[in-house]
C-alpha cells in the first residue's frame, strides 16, 4: 500500500524522467516464458489477478493483486496465470 491506504499502481500514473511502464497481460491458464532482459531491474505490480512465478529449480510461488516484486536474484522459468480471469502486471524500468 502507498502512504495514503491505496494499492500501489503504475498504471495511468506519471513516470520519474528517464522510465517507463510496461503493460503484460497473461490470459487466464495461460504461461509467460521468462526472458531476463525484458524484466531487469523492473519493479513489477500485479495489478488485477494471480501470478504465480515457476522459477528453473521448480519451485512456485504466488503473488495476487497488490503484490509488489521484483526477480532480482531469482531464476524464474516463466509467469503463469491460475486465476480464472486474465492477470495484468505493470513493470517500471529505467
Amino acid at each position: 500500500m502507498t502512504y495514503d491506504g491505496e494499492p500501489v499502481s503504475f498504471i495511468g500514473r506519471r513516470t520519474p524522467p528517464g522510465h517507463r511502464v510496461r503493460t503484460v497481460v497473461i490470459r487466464a491458464g495461460d504461461a509467460l516464458d521468462y526472458v531476463s532482459e525484458e524484466w531487469t531491474d523492473a519493479l513489477v505490480v500485479v495489478e488485477e489477478g494471480l501470478l504465480e512465478v515457476e522459477c528453473s529449480s521448480g519451485a512456485r510461488a504466488r503473488f495476487g493483486s497488490g503484490a509488489v516484486l521484483t526477480f532480482a536474484g531469482v531464476q524464474p522459468r516463466r509467469l503463469l496465470n491460475p486465476g480464472a480471469t486474465s492477470l495484468v502486471l505493470s513493470a517500471l524500468t529505467r
